[in-house]
């Protein structure tokens, strides 16, 4: 019973870091992020600009920190190799009717690589981003 007890306490150790984002992201409005799907509120287009600061920060990242950040993706590609591709809208348009299909709108690409990290992150769009000041 007592070899149990540490075998507990590094299970809910690990569960609490599984859970973890790192403090760079932290200022990032991550509950307005995930409240606007498909970015049918108009929410995502005022988050760009702070959107486009934590955007260098999540190079590298797990997916489950992105997943932390950014909540479950608008849309989603799997990739040969594992890799996936998570799509998420930066502006409304047709997908606000149509949640099936994949809108050209302006959206934020965010590859995973097949260990799981994310390798890059990219807009369909790049001319529409409001860069930081």
């Amino acid at each position: 019973m007592k070899k149990i007890t540490p075998l507990l306490y590094l299970l809910l150790c690990f569960m609490v870091w599984s859970c973890y984002t790192p403090e760079s992201l932290r200022g990032f409005d991550s509950e307005t992020w995930k409240a606007d799907k498909n970015a049918c509120k108009g929410d995502r287009a005022k988050l760009s600009s702070e959107f486009e600061k934590i955007r260098k920060e999540l190079y590298g990242k797990k997916e489950y920190i992105v997943r932390n950040v950014l909540g479950k993706p608008d849309k989603e590609d799997l990739l040969e190799r594992s890799q996936r591709i998570y799509y998420y809208y930066l502006e409304a348009g047709p997908q606000c009717q149509d949640n099936k299909i994949l809108t050209d709108v302006n959206r934020a690409e965010v590859r995973i690589n097949s260990l799981g990290k994310v390798s890059e992150i990219t807009y369909n769009n790049p001319d529409k981003i409001i860069k930081p000041e």
